[in-house]
């Protein structure tokens, strides 16, 4: 069985987590901070449970329970990613997910140590500039992209955070460009998080502005501060290692599908080995085939992504849509006769008689 636990029941959970309290947002959701939801197999002595945060969705303590992890499957979206709090729920990880695409990767936690770029403000050129996010300044933020920092909050009160600075952000013109924000806040603890417009990456800007974000939140008065980020991102790593993060600890979590930030975090083997990945998949379910035809594009593997391509028409042809074959992943051998001559054959009337 499984049941929702009650708001004020959510002090039994802490005693539940043992490898995954480096997640900031577990605690958010405990204290009504932030916004979610925690199952648990026993109201009263819970000894199960799934906690569903903004950040992240874990499974702790006794991962044995078949009836629980039954019921979890059902409460899991098809492409919720996945945080195992025991080798032995790393184990389960099937027996709780619906999509069987579920694959194992790496991620960093990071804590802030000291500012080792206190300068920030002098590398900062003039046609930029940086501003200050606060709860009461909130809705005046009127600039292209405002929206993505005002969806970014998800604080079940936000009058509840007045006190404190809640990041920062650069803009060129009317244009926001990098923004270096709070994800959650418990007492004197925060997380941060970091986005940077893809036309104005390697500036130094993301540096700049999570040093601004870091500076200020520490004046505010807090002590802790978090970072957590993809192993393969190296761009978010670096600039936590150089405004004056340390890294904690690394720990593994499950996704349906590749865990990155920007096409660029994975390399073409990377790429290669979730292709290879999803087309193991196309032998339970047919429906990876266009998850593995991307992969192969990223990879920059023509032959593969047309192999793919060729098994979804025959499956899903709904999905041969012109906003698919017209892909950025494929945009690498968009141009090779090969290609074109691929794509005139899917397009054509008679596509089943051609393949």
């Amino acid at each position: 069985m499984i049941f929702e636990l009650e708001n004020s029941d959510y002090d039994k959970i802490p005693k539940l987590i043992e490898n995954t309290n480096h997640e900031l947002s577990i605690d958010a959701v405990i204290t009504g901070n932030v916004p979610g939801k925690i199952y648990v197999d026993n109201v009263i002595e819970p000894s199960s449970t799934l906690i569903v945060t903004p950040e992240c969705n874990v499974v702790a303590d006794n991962a044995n329970n078949h009836l629980f992890n039954g019921e979890i499957k059902k409460k899991l979206h098809f492409f919720d990613p996945v945080t195992c709090d025991s080798k032995e729920w790393e184990r389960k990880i099937h027996d709780i997910h619906c999509n069987v695409a579920m694959k194992k990767y790496k991620r960093r936690y990071y804590q802030f140590d000291e500012l080792l770029y206190d300068d920030f403000l002098e590398d900062l050129d003039e046609k930029y500039t940086l501003e200050y996010v606060y709860s009461d300044n909130l809705e005046q933020i009127q600039y292209e992209n405002s929206k993505a920092i005002k969806d970014w909050y998800i604080f079940s009160n936000i009058h509840d955070v007045k006190d404190y600075c809640l990041g920062s952000y650069i803009r060129t013109g009317n244009k926001i460009v990098c923004w270096c924000l709070v994800d959650c806040i418990v007492g004197d603890r925060i997380e941060i998080g970091i986005t940077t417009h893809k036309d104005f990456r390697r500036k130094g800007l993301g540096s700049i502005c999570c040093a601004a974000t870091v500076s200020a939140c520490i004046s505010n008065g807090i002590k802790e501060i978090g970072w957590h980020c993809v192993d393969s991102n190296i761009g978010s790593y670096t600039i936590a290692e150089k405004v004056g993060f340390k890294k904690i600890k690394e720990y593994s979590c499950f996704t349906p599908y590749p865990p990155i930030e920007n096409v660029t975090d994975l390399n073409n083997e990377q790429w290669s080995e979730w292709a290879l990945h999803y087309e193991k998949m196309n032998g339970m379910e047919s429906v990876y085939y266009e998850q593995a035809a991307k992969c192969w594009g990223y990879a920059n593997n023509m032959e593969k992504t047309m192999q793919n391509i060729k098994c979804l028409a025959e499956t899903k042809p709904k999905f041969l849509n012109k906003g698919f074959l017209d892909f950025g992943g494929f945009a690498s051998f968009q141009e090779r006769i090969e290609w074109k001559n691929f794509i005139k054959i899917l397009t054509t009337d008679d596509l089943e008689s051609k393949l």
